[in-house]
């Protein structure tokens, strides 16, 4: 994702927050957002889902992603 934002200028403007799936994998907001698995991304504008990629890690998803959060 570092590499995605340091390219698009755009990007910066996205908040990004990590949560350790070996640690949190049974955490309270795992449950909230049903979170499947690792490796999934969850974007929010104004408070809504307005996407998520789940076992996608390829840059072109993961673009469109952030983009959805930015529209």
């Amino acid at each position: 994702m570092g590499a995605l934002v340091d390219a698009n200028d755009a990007y910066k403007a996205v908040t990004i927050v990590v949560v350790d799936w070996d640690k949190y994998s049974r955490a309270q907001i795992t449950k909230d957002l049903k979170v499947p698995r690792r490796s999934t991304l969850v974007a929010f504008k104004g408070g809504k889902e307005v996407g998520r990629v789940v076992a996608r890690t390829d840059s072109q998803s993961i673009s469109k992603l952030f983009d959805a959060a930015l529209l």
